[in-house]
């Protein structure tokens, strides 16, 4: 709590003077220095770096808390401009010599490197409000790149849900017709599967098909009448069997 006073001390001093604390570093030692932010942005164990553990809610819940926007890059950019580094590049450490935990005295020594050419007096704090706007901007955009990508993963569902729909009703419609005129449902699926065998035996002996087609009484397959008749005598369907592209078990 004291730290906290503190910074807000130093930031008060002056509007940019001697012993001011720029407002990102301000709002940054206030959020690392934060207990109850610990699973998400902590110091490390010397005290000397702090580190971010959980970079998607540090994205989403602090930094539009404390910087009016989601974007973790934006926020590592201005960590680089102020002279911060990483220490680490398995994970997102970042340290520098006045960032100390609870030393907040130090905090007007971490100042914004200066471009080549000097700035003008006051362009600090506009630089740092046109990175909260570019983060904004870019947020914005991943939004909607995110909201463009479920309403097709939804579109996809909605025509696989149609499709399962209409399962049940084709087949139900198929057993009705079944039951109606076992004998047009059965001639028609002959008729089919001997399309289908003659499709798959293109460019064979027409006369050995005939053959093969014709001969039931030496053990050959019955023609689409004789075992249509067989079929609707015996009060059997031949499964499986497919009608119209459908297989049916």
């Amino acid at each position: 709590m004291g730290g906290e006073c503190k910074v807000h001390q130093l930031q008060a001093a002056g509007d940019g003077g001697p012993g001011a604390v720029a407002p990102f570093v301000a709002k940054t030692f206030h959020m690392v220095s934060d207990p109850s932010t610990n699973a998400v942005v902590r110091w490390g164990g010397a005290g000397n770096t702090f580190l971010v553990l959980d970079p998607a809610a540090f994205s989403d819940f602090l930094l539009p808390s404390y910087f009016k926007h989601r974007n973790f890059a934006s926020f590592v950019r201005q960590l680089n401009t102020y002279g911060f580094r990483k220490v680490d590049p398995d994970r997102w450490e970042f340290a520098h010599e006045s960032f100390l935990r609870g030393q907040a005295q130090l905090l007007p020594r971490i100042v914004r490197k200066k471009k080549k050419g000097g700035a003008a007096p006051g362009c600090r704090e506009l630089w740092e409000e046109g990175e909260e706007v570019r983060g904004t901007i870019e947020a914005v955009q991943r939004l909607r790149e995110e909201q463009r990508g479920m309403e097709e993963e939804l579109h996809a569902m909605d025509q696989r849900l149609r499709a399962a729909e209409s399962r049940p009703g084709q087949m139900m419609a198929f057993l009705a017709k079944l039951a109606d005129e076992p004998g047009v449902v059965l001639r028609a699926m002959l008729a089919k599967k001997e399309e289908l065998a003659a499709a798959g035996n293109n460019g064979s002996d027409p006369c050995k098909r005939r053959r093969i087609g014709a001969d039931t009484g030496r053990g050959g397959v019955a023609t689409g009448g004789d075992a249509a008749e067989m079929a609707q005598s015996r009060g059997t369907v031949p499964f499986p069997f497919s009608v119209l592209g459908q297989v049916f078990y």
